[in-house]
Formats: structure tokens, C-alpha cells, sequence
């Protein structure tokens, strides 16, 4: 069986896959999502349909989480300076500032990562750039850990992850955790059944198959749901 790989030609994330998958002997076809469907169609078997993906934007991934069942954070996308003060002094205290979009950015002429931002209210004074487009901010949520469950049809696999203590970069961990991968310890986590089929139940309404959704477990056990990345479609 040939496996298919639609995803954005600049993808490290995608490049290992392949590079993994290859070396297993599995035969990969990839192909940019931009060719699907205009110049591409194909009859196979999807993990998930690029259609269904597309539809599964941030805000409107947290919108249908909500209703759901799950707990999601209030959330603002705006690029008015002003507005984003007034939803800090609203929530009263510090923001996190994310991507709307994927996470990888070209600057300088390499791709970076684009991580999970703390802004103190000091640092809401100076805003400079929010105004040149769309940003997407949410109330720092404290937690105690976080957690990546991964959903494969009605199969939950769940991780906790935490960040170690004695850490250099410990700070930067707990705001987005891929900022230090060696910053972490992993164990399984069983999720609430409230959560779960949360879970289920967000990824019927998307026609989902596969997701892999991000949580902050609070001091006082609350699951808060962030997103649910999505592969890059694969079909076989």
C-alpha cells in the first residue's frame, strides 16, 4: 500500500515523516495541498479529507468544542491595539498571543517556529505591529501540567507533559512547551469521560477521523481544551 501525503512543501514536521517512513520501506506520495482539488484528485481512502480539515479552523475549533461540552478559554482575534488591552483588563490578568495558522514562519530566509507568547499587562503598553494584521490572543490559563491526547477513530491516547523543574528554560516550557523539548517529562494520562466524548463528539461534527488535542490541566483538575491539530491529510 502507497501512502498518501498531502502537505505544505515546507513542512519539517512532514519531511521527517516521510524520511521515516521511507526507511521502513513504505512507498509515500506527497503532494502540496494547494494542487487539492483544483489539480489533484484522487479515489482513496482519507484519514482525513482535506475538505473536513480546512473547515476546522481555530475559532471555529473552539466554538464547537464549547458546544461540546468541552472547556475552552475566551479567546479574541483582532488587530485594534486597543481592543486587546481592554480584553486583558477584562480577564484581569496576563494573555497569551498565538498563531491563527500553521506555526512555522520564513524570516531571514529560514523557517522558524512561531511559539505560544506570555504578555504581561507592562508588556500590553507596546503593541507595535499588532495593527499590520489578524492576532489571536487568550487569557494565560495557570496550569499544572498539559496534556496531548491523540484520537484515532473512538482509540484515545493520552500523554501528560510537564515541565522538569530544574529547567533553564523551564519558563518558556510552561507557556508552550515545544519551546524546549528536553524540558519535558511524558507519562500516560487517562482523560475525564466528560472529556472524551467531548472529543468524540468534536471531531463527528468536523467528519473528523484523527486529531491530536492539546489541554492545560489546571491546580484544580480542569481540563481546558487549546485546539486539535490535525495531520496533514493522508489517504492509502
Amino acid at each position: 500500500m502507497t501512502v498518501l501525503l498531502l502537505a505544505r512543501d515546507l513542512n519539517p514536521s512532514d519531511d521527517r515523516l516521510v524520511r521515516a517512513l521511507t526507511e521502513w520501506g513504505v512507498p509515500v506520495f506527497r503532494t502540496d495541498l494547494a494542487a487539492f482539488p483544483q489539480t489533484l484528485s484522487l479515489d482513496v481512502l482519507w484519514v482525513n479529507h482535506p475538505g473536513r480539515e480546512s473547515d476546522a479552523v481555530k475559532p471555529r475549533q473552539l466554538d464547537v468544542a464549547r458546544r461540546c461540552g468541552l472547556s475552552v478559554p475566551d479567546s479574541q482575534v483582532t488587530n485594534r491595539p486597543d481592543g486587546v488591552r481592554g480584553f486583558a483588563r477584562g480577564r484581569g490578568g496576563a494573555l497569551v498571543c498565538k498563531t491563527l495558522g500553521g506555526a512555522l514562519r520564513a524570516e531571514s530566509g529560514r523557517l522558524q517556529m512561531a511559539y505560544t507568547r506570555r504578555l504581561d499587562m507592562a508588556e500590553l503598553d507596546d503593541l507595535a505591529g499588532v495593527d499590520t494584521t489578524l492576532h489571536f490572543f487568550q487569557p494565560f490559563v495557570s496550569k499544572s501540567f498539559e496534556a496531548r491526547v491523540t484520537v484515532v477513530g473512538d482509540r484515545i491516547f493520552a500523554a501528560a507533559i510537564r515541565a522538569k523543574s530544574d529547567s533553564a528554560r523551564v519558563d518558556w516550557a510552561r507557556v508552550d512547551w515545544r519551546a524546549d523539548y528536553d524540558a519535558l517529562d511524558y507519562s500516560i494520562i487517562e482523560p475525564p469521560e466528560s472529556v472524551t466524548t467531548g472529543m468524540l463528539a468534536f471531531l463527528r461534527v468536523f467528519g473528523l477521523s484523527f486529531g491530536a488535542f492539546d489541554f492545560a490541566i489546571t491546580p484544580s483538575g480542569d481540563w481546558v481544551m487549546f485546539e486539535c491539530n490535525r495531520p496533514a491529510s493522508t489517504g492509502g
